[in-house]
């Protein structure tokens, strides 16, 4: 029994979306360490920077399905977890701990770089995030927007750690002229818009398979607001909106990026272009819009990593 309560717990957190979390926060590490290999960072600040980010995450998805109960049961029944395989209260217990867990490990690097930066961004996150499940989502587009920026700062926030202390060359307070002025910088910003506007169009297209729950609950959705058709050409002025962004950046990106890199990034947005064909194929469009756009950002963040 508990090892069921146990994995119906590890489900309830979205495991695999905290999974590319992670390994976006440690491409980072890898990506900076890379690109410059004097480059010194404390390896244990980093991975509980990296697991309190992916505990307030599992925490969000948490208090997400639980105010969301009602319109789950209603949009996927057979998905629902809370109330089914995990009570409501257990649910609560399990969420106040990952952030407890993760708030404490935020003020302890507070303190060990003397700022008040991660105490400050760990505790508005947890914050927000709450927020967003209890009434922001309900409102038209602000709660799609609030995701989509938190999913692209995770990358500057990995980054952000290599702004503290005396110790860290370049990446210091001391020098920070070559920090801003560095495409190190330059390129995480590029991958944090990309993952903005990827998730952006991925929080509008999956608002449109849960119609029907949501209007229970009083969320104000884009596809319940505009319908399903405009909500395809809004998803289509997005992505020609990103595909343009970054084609004015792929002269930059090709002279400063490795080969692999550059191919990754380029299949990335090809499969931006893919998914606007397919808006004329309503049928596959339905079917494989939210898996490429998945993969297209799974592909997009990889880059760090060659």
């Amino acid at each position: 029994m508990a090892g069921n309560v146990l994995i119906s717990a590890i489900r309830l957190t979205r495991p695999i979306n905290l999974l590319i979390i992670l390994a976006t926060m440690l491409g980072v590490c890898f990506y900076l360490s890379k690109s410059n290999p004097t480059l010194a960072i404390n390896t244990i600040h980093f991975w509980l920077l990296s697991i309190s980010t992916v505990l307030i995450a599992a925490g969000g998805n948490i208090i997400n399905d639980y105010y969301d109960l009602k319109a789950d049961q209603i949009n996927k029944p057979s998905k629902v977890i809370l109330s089914k395989n995990i009570s409501k209260e257990l649910g609560l217990k399990i969420y106040i701990a990952l952030n407890f867990l993760a708030l404490s490990f935020g003020l302890y690097l507070s303190f060990i770089f003397d700022t008040f930066w991660f105490a400050c961004v760990h505790t508005f996150c947890i914050l927000l995030l709450w927020f967003y499940s209890y009434y922001l989502k309900k409102i038209l587009f602000l709660g799609n927007l609030m995701i989509a920026g938190l999913t692209g700062f995770i990358p500057l926030y990995a980054a952000s750690l290599y702004s503290f202390g005396p110790m860290l060359k370049i990446y210091s307070r001391e020098n920070p002229k070559e920090w801003f002025d560095s495409f190190y910088l330059e390129f995480l910003i590029i991958l944090a818009v990309f993952a903005l506007l990827q998730n952006l169009v991925r929080e509008i297209w999956k608002d449109a398979a849960d119609i029907e729950g949501d209007q229970t609950i009083g969320v104000v959705s884009i596809p319940i607001k505009f319908g399903i058709k405009k909500t395809q050409r809004i998803i289509g002025f997005t992505l020609l909106i990103e595909i343009a962004l970054f084609s004015f950046c792929l002269d930059r990106l090709q002279l400063h990026l490795g080969l692999g890199s550059f191919i990754l990034f380029s299949v990335a947005l090809s499969i931006n272009i893919l998914i606007l064909i397919l808006m004329y194929k309503k049928e596959l469009f339905i079917k494989y819009c939210d898996f490429l756009l998945k993969l297209s950002m799974v592909i997009g963040l990889s880059t760090l990593y060659f």
